[in-house]
């Protein structure tokens, strides 16, 4: 009789189901301000991390305005120098040029 019994008791379980867990508020409390703590976590991150790149940008552009004036006169500077190069190799090519037919002569 004991197997039955046994047998009996199983055919409860199996018929009412597996019993259910229920999570105790205080965790289910618990874990929703955890989650809520890194969702406020991430959202201010992100909020830091587009202020920061808006202040980069701020700053890249004010940079940008106070070494404009200077690359214009660097720029000015490499055409001058160019064409002082230019005219010099005119001017030694042109000498070469006369040295060669003076000592053909």
């Amino acid at each position: 009789m004991p197997s039955g019994t046994a047998t009996g008791r199983m055919r409860d379980l199996s018929a009412r189901g597996s019993p259910e867990v229920a999570l105790p508020l205080v965790v289910a409390i618990l874990l929703g301000v955890f989650w809520l703590g890194v969702l406020v976590t991430v959202a201010f991150t992100a909020w830091r991390l587009l202020a920061n790149l808006k202040a980069l940008l701020r700053s890249l552009n004010e940079l940008s305005e106070r070494l404009a004036p200077t690359l214009r006169d660097l720029e000015a500077r490499t055409r001058e120098t160019a064409e002082l190069s230019e005219r010099l190799q005119r001017r030694q090519a042109a000498r070469q040029g006369t040295g060669r037919r003076k000592a053909t002569r």
